[in-house]
């Protein structure tokens, strides 16, 4: 996000990073005492990002949960989406914000950082145990605590530090400005298009809202705030609004298990076959083992499917890696790392895993059960093999 403040006149604009479809920009007019506003987000109705009446907008940044200070007296937070609604039902200013966000425990958003900017300019970081208020006219925010950082020229943020770049070299309050400052810091990934999905930018004293869809600044869908609000309550799915997006289809055929229930379901049936067969193999290698090829196969075998286990389970937590470079690499994380090359192994492996599958199978020493269970491992390393395949991850793509 950034905002300019110039000759009176303040902008502000958000890139939306998401991996959601159907994304929404929604109004909902003002109540007794209480400014209107509009909302956008996705199909779970949250409000990512708002602007109301007054010219307050704001938008949130994920953030890795960290130690806070502790809270006593202040009053909870019991749903984060009203929360941040009423302050923009009920705020004009940065400092209405910073006087009634200040009375509450905002530890629910410990995985959140917000940015509200009001019309003169002024803007508000908001974390979760931590209030930093500022007039500079020029300011990037992006996916970092600020309270916590002493250089921000350190911070290894791509798109923020070209965002500030962009804005250091020149200062402007004209759409055309503000798109290109927006398509400085958006994000577009060489494995299928995916990146931004939406991107809006605000004026803050003609109260209009300029909307942008998947990281295409060649179309914009202008929204007047008070002549919407006047419609009342009402809803614009952004797909619907757009032209078609060839990179947005994409990313609606890609199918992974965060957006496909079979994939879900069939990926933890994989980790659970995968248990059960490491359990066997165990069993059978102690108790049951008459043949030494056997013995070595099942020892390989086990290993991998703690392995292959590991890394499906990751799969299922981290959704990035779908639409990441590969191998998958996230500074720090050794085990993730480590994981990452789990696919290239399995590909490597399954040619001597499938020759010895063949022996066992053929020799005498080694019970049916046993050739059965032999035989039915391999083929789950098959089938994650051929996901693997449609998911990319036996590639590697260099940056």
């Amino acid at each position: 996000m950034f905002k300019m403040t110039l000759y009176g006149k303040t902008m502000t604009g958000n890139n939306e990073d998401a991996w959601r479809v159907n994304s929404r920009l929604w109004f909902e007019p003002a109540g007794n005492g209480t400014y209107g506003a509009a909302y956008v987000g996705h199909d779970n109705g949250f409000p990512q990002g708002g602007f109301n009446e007054a010219g307050l907008t704001y938008d949130g940044f994920t953030v890795p949960a960290r130690a806070l200070q502790a809270v006593t007296g202040k009053e909870q937070i019991k749903e984060p989406g009203a929360f941040l609604k009423s302050l923009m039902q009920h705020c004009r200013t940065i400092a209405d914000v910073q006087s009634l966000a200040d009375r509450y425990d905002r530890s629910i958003f410990r995985n959140g950082v917000f940015m509200f900017v009001d019309s003169s300019g002024r803007y508000l970081i908001m974390e979760a145990d931590t209030l930093i208020s500022g007039d500079d006219p020029t300011y990037v925010m992006s996916n970092f605590y600020p309270s916590t950082v002493t250089d921000m020229n350190a911070v290894p943020i791509g798109r923020y530090q070209r965002g500030r770049q962009f804005l250091h070299n020149r200062q402007d309050t004209t759409l055309t400005f503000c798109k290109d400052v927006m398509h400085a810091m958006h994000e577009c990934r060489t494995r299928i298009g995916d990146g931004t999905t939406y991107t809006t930018v605000f004026d803050c004293q003609r109260k209009i809202i300029y909307l942008y869809f998947y990281h295409d600044y060649t179309v914009v869908r202008p929204y007047y705030l008070e002549k919407e609000l006047q419609k009342g309550n009402h809803m614009i799915t952004m797909p619907e609004v757009f032209p078609e997006n060839q990179e947005y289809q994409r990313f609606l055929e890609f199918k992974t298990p965060f957006n496909s229930a079979v994939l879900m379901g069939s990926t933890w049936g994989i980790i659970g076959v995968l248990v059960l067969f490491t359990v066997y193999w165990l069993y059978y290698n102690v108790f049951r083992r008459r043949n030494r090829l056997a013995g070595y196969m099942i020892w390989l075998m086990a290993a991998l499917n703690i392995g292959l286990g590991a890394y499906l389970f990751l799969l299922l937590q981290e959704q990035s890696v779908f639409y990441s470079d590969t191998p998958y690499y996230v500074e720090g994380k050794t085990v993730i790392n480590v994981l990452s090359n789990t696919p290239l192994a399995l590909l490597v492996l399954i040619i001597p895993v499938g020759v010895g599958n063949v022996q066992v199978v053929n020799t005498t020493a080694v019970s049916m059960w046993a050739k059965r269970f032999f035989t039915f491992n391999t083929i789950v390393y098959l089938i994650a093999l051929l996901l693997f395949a449609y998911w990319g991850l036996l590639c590697i793509i260099q940056n």
